[in-house]
């Protein structure tokens, strides 16, 4: 089966935070994608050469996330060749404990808050896993200008992010538009506009000239300043 080129979206984001060194600069994130389940994964690797069937990938994948639990469990990393090391640790009780006495006393189940996994990219020679390796093997392609407004709703004001597809940012530029909104109509096609008409918090994605196409990101809602994320028609 002959690989894909799916392009890898990358925005653009203005760091808004007051007296940063690194206030009104633009920095790149990865687009948000809806993670693929197990069920999805298992379909990939079952289409990649016909061996094996989607049944028996998804059996293999479900053993292979009940044996990982095992062994974080017993505090045993494993490590995937070519990929990297998943390994546990764990996250102390605030404040922790003052002297060896105090943590005997407090007891390991007080002191431990909680038991996390943490993955380490494989860095051996010749696997090119490492971030700056693996970048070449991603096709790194613009997809949205991200920016923060702010809009009263109900008397309280709330923060959304806007998406603006940077191929009609691009296209406004050229017009003459200097407030690179794209003009009328933000139709989410990449020829009028931002994906949030008029500053509400809806976003409609699509496929945005120059911009690919984003499965899976472009319906993706504004976040609000709580960390939420408002859904977009798509979820």
């Amino acid at each position: 089966m002959a690989k894909e080129n799916i392009a890898f979206l990358v925005n653009l984001r203005k760091n808004n935070i007051a007296g940063s060194k690194m206030e009104g600069k633009y920095y790149p994130e990865a687009e948000s994608r809806e993670a693929l389940t197990t069920k999805g994964f298992a379909k990939h690797l079952s289409e990649h050469g016909g061996l094996v069937t989607y049944e028996f990938m998804q059996l293999v994948l479900a053993s292979i996330v009940k044996c990982l639990k095992e062994m974080m469990s017993h505090g045993q990393p494993v490590k995937l060749d070519g990929l990297g090391t998943f390994r546990p640790t764990v996250t102390s009780a605030e404040g922790g404990a003052e002297t060896i006495e105090d943590a005997l006393r407090m007891g390991v189940n007080n002191l431990v808050a909680g038991v996390n996994f943490v993955f380490i990219p494989e860095n051996a020679q010749g696997e090119e896993i490492t971030s700056k390796k693996f970048k070449e093997q991603c096709s790194l392609q613009y997809a949205y200008l991200i920016e923060t407004v702010k809009k009263t709703i109900n008397g309280k004001e709330k923060s959304y992010s806007l998406r603006t597809p940077l191929s009609a940012w691009e296209i406004a530029q050229a017009d003459g538009d200097g407030d690179g909104n794209g003009g009328t109509g933000g139709d989410g096609n990449g020829t009028g506009g931002s994906d949030t008409t008029g500053g509400d918090n809806t976003s409609t994605g699509g496929n945005t000239t120059g911009g690919g196409n984003t499965t899976g990101g472009g319906n993706t809602g504004g976040s609000t300043s709580d960390g939420s994320t408002e859904p977009g028609e798509g979820d």
